[in-house]
């Protein structure tokens, strides 16, 4: 077979999953008659999960970004995980997970939230926040925490930032140690009404990777 002739075959197959995978959303919902386990295919419409996505640590601190990187450290809820994976793929975010973790990477619920962007966004999982640290020891890290006295909008993002948020409310207690430990650059906060308790975690984790990647012009968007 040619070239010319192997080059159409393939993009005629990709044309076909990606089809295929289109179908099973109208007007930006699933359809009930396709299953979670249905939702996830490569542009080839081969089955993928979180942990195909995955990238090593080095690969994450010498890909070059348009976006600061963008951390969870011990997220518990898999919806949170999955919307932040859907978010980094559409903004060329790279997401960093310290474990430990309240969910399977496999999750169904990660896995509907993340809908079929899994193998479009770069995801790191590190055993603990000392790998991070020292996989990218060049990076400024920016914790996100009710407790800081600056606004998100007081800082000045660069590319190779890290935005810092910690697990979600529950049974984790807020880890003091990481978000104003010695490895963190600056504490901000998003601005709240006061007496209420927080914003979703991949809301907040959405309004600053915009804010970050307005202010650097949107790079790489359209």
């Amino acid at each position: 077979m040619s070239d010319e002739k192997e080059q159409q075959r393939m993009n005629t197959a990709e044309t076909a999953a990606v089809d295929r995978v289109e179908s099973m959303f109208e007007y930006g919902y699933r359809k009930s008659n396709y299953g979670p386990d249905e939702l996830l295919t490569d542009a080839h419409g081969n089955p993928i999960s979180t942990a195909d996505a995955m990238i090593s640590a080095q690969q994450a601190a010498e890909t070059k970004t348009s976006t600061p990187h963008l951390c969870f450290y011990s997220p518990r809820i898999p919806g949170n995980t999955g919307s932040a994976i859907r978010l980094c793929a559409v903004t060329g975010t790279i997401l960093h997970l310290i474990e430990p973790l309240g969910f399977d990477l496999k999750d169904t619920k990660l896995r509907r939230a993340g809908l079929d962007y899994h193998d479009m966004a770069h995801v790191v999982l590190h055993p603990d926040f000392d790998d991070l640290v020292k996989s990218m020891p060049d990076s400024r890290i920016i914790a996100f925490t009710a407790r800081a006295g600056k606004l998100h909008t007081d800082i000045k993002y660069r590319p190779t930032d890290i935005l810092l948020f910690g697990p979600e409310p529950g049974n984790v207690p807020d880890p003091l140690s990481i978000m104003f430990g010695p490895h963190v650059a600056e504490q901000v906060r998003l601005p709240m009404r006061p007496s209420l308790r927080s914003l979703n975690l991949a809301n907040c984790a959405s309004i600053a990777i915009y804010e970050a990647w307005r202010q650097l012009g949107f790079q790489g968007g359209k």
